[in-house]
């Protein structure tokens, strides 16, 4: 059975929501998943692959997602990681949003030295009823440049759950060859 740390960060709660819905589904593809928020994650060590989510705040990666790359560097050059990013960005399919969202990604391996051998961009939510006055409004006029939804009297989620079931999968394929091809190496 490959062992799988999934560790991540989340702002507002829909990267938790994500990582929990991507370590069920890769539970009940017969995973074992290690969950955990990255500020309590462990080292990589004796695990087969990393899945490592994060969100997305004012165009940059969390400080503590970061750090923990950062830190665990060396270990994680010897496994498969995969990375998913949640952002109000990813929320928009168009040329001009995805290279916004992939300059993400490449600024975060450029921080960090790490190399995923998969990032997955996953659209976010707008949290409007847990964000203070300034927040809400920042956000708020944000979602109007954007075409997002700008009613603050109620929460949007833009996450497409059939496509982070996609990713299960994805995450499996992933995951089977590169363990499979570390085992035969040895």
């Amino acid at each position: 059975m490959t062992k799988l740390l999934l560790a991540y960060h989340s702002f507002d709660g829909q990267t938790t929501k994500i990582a929990e819905r991507l370590a069920d589904g890769l539970r009940a593809r017969g995973v074992d998943v290690d969950l955990r928020e990255v500020a309590q994650a462990p080292t990589p060590e004796g695990y087969d692959a990393v899945v490592v989510g994060d969100s997305i705040r004012l165009g940059r990666h969390s400080r503590a997602v970061i750090r923990w790359l950062r830190a665990q560097r060396s270990q994680l050059e010897r496994l498969p990681l995969i990375v998913f990013q949640v952002s109000m960005t990813a929320a928009q399919d168009d040329e001009e949003h995805r290279k916004i969202v992939d300059g993400f990604s490449q600024e975060l391996m450029r921080r960090t030295g790490v190399e995923p051998v998969r990032v997955e961009n996953v659209a976010g939510a707008l949290r409007y009823s847990q964000y203070g006055w300034v927040t809400r409004r920042v956000m708020r006029s944000i979602a109007r440049r954007e075409g997002n939804a700008t009613d603050t009297t109620r929460d949007h989620e833009y996450t497409d759950w059939d496509a982070v079931d996609r990713f299960v999968d994805s995450i499996v394929a992933t995951i089977s060859t590169k363990v499979a091809g570390r085992e035969e190496s040895r």
